[in-house]
């Protein structure tokens, strides 16, 4: 339980924004003890209001954007070494450009895409204390709609719908090594995720658009210390590369790029029941495709509940 949420949210959104699921819920996770449940809760205001050329920020403060989710990972643990996770999100997009005319406002909120992940664990539980590796994969299902329209009628971009209308592949691993340096409070977690990206093929009815495929990778060290209760205090630096959009074959305009931000943050352990992680996100790079709005800063806070029971413990005599 105290290096159980030492790393944070990793897969966000496609391009800048949240085009379907922020995956991080289905990745929050490693993998849960055998006849256990474990159900994270995750809440993520995302501030989308730098306007950047390529690796240049402008000075335009006339558009901003916010994308807020809440996630619900199931994560049940068949035994020790295989686990099921179920990811439910809901999110909330909303854009304001100022104008001449006044503030043109709009926002899109509903059902995000569902995630179903398989996961392994590569070292058999105990044989190796000082290592866990875990491996997983799994399908996105496009049960987010992706038709809303603005307030003249039209249809929102594409990554401002709550759902991205295409069914995709996930692919994840995590790696923790505990005692590093012999110190007992001290860890290493590295996270690695692939999203390979189908095709939405009724984008705007008659078109076909199709998200880049993203990879990340997030690094960072975890202590752990006594107060009240145990505390983990971390920080991670996470990589994230999008390939460009692509909209009837063609590449979609300003899409796509490279980022790289660093995540402090801190988990409190109240029990071995539940605890609760906070963490935000500051970006310290960006290579974009473009100009384009992307996070100027990220919010996360997430409680975890534990839910260990037998199966004997199912059913009432």
């Amino acid at each position: 339980m105290l290096l159980m949420l030492v790393y944070p949210v990793i897969l966000n959104a496609q391009t800048c924004c949240s085009g379907g699921v922020p995956l991080g819920g289905s990745l929050g996770l490693g993998a849960a003890e055998g006849k256990s449940l474990q159900v994270l809760v995750t809440y993520d205001y995302n501030a989308i209001n730098d306007l950047v050329s390529f690796s240049e920020k402008l000075d335009d403060d006339t558009r901003s954007r916010t994308t807020q989710s809440s996630i619900i990972e199931l994560n049940y643990g068949l035994n020790q070494q295989w686990s099921f996770a179920g990811v439910v999100p809901f999110i909330r997009q909303t854009r304001s450009i100022q104008a001449f005319s006044g503030e043109d406002f709009t926002a899109a909120q509903g059902l995000g895409d569902l995630v179903f992940l398989v996961k392994y664990r590569i070292f058999p539980f105990g044989k190796y204390p000082n290592f866990d590796w875990i491996i997983g994969a799994g399908p996105k299902f496009p049960t987010g709609r992706t038709d809303y329209e603005n307030n003249q009628g039209l249809t929102m971009a594409a990554d401002m719908q709550p759902g991205s209308g295409s069914f995709d592949g996930i692919f994840w691993s995590y790696f923790l090594k505990s005692r590093l340096l012999n110190n007992p409070n001290l860890g290493l977690a590295a996270v690695t995720a692939f999203r390979y990206s189908g095709e939405n093929k009724n984008y705007n009815t008659t078109q076909t658009y199709q998200f880049g495929n993203e990879f990340q990778f997030s690094m960072g060290l975890n202590y752990n210390f006594f107060l009240k209760w145990p505390v983990d205090v971390f920080t991670f630096a996470r990589y994230r590369f999008q390939d460009e959009d692509l909209i009837d074959g063609g590449v979609f305009p300003s899409s796509g790029g490279q980022w790289v931000y660093v995540i402090p943050g801190l988990n409190i352990n109240f029990s071995p029941l539940w605890s609760m992680r906070l963490s935000g996100d500051i970006p310290v790079y960006r290579k974009l495709d473009g100009t384009q709005l992307t996070t100027s800063y990220k919010f996360t806070t997430a409680i975890l509940f534990n839910i260990p029971f037998k199966r004997e413990n199912l059913f009432i005599n």
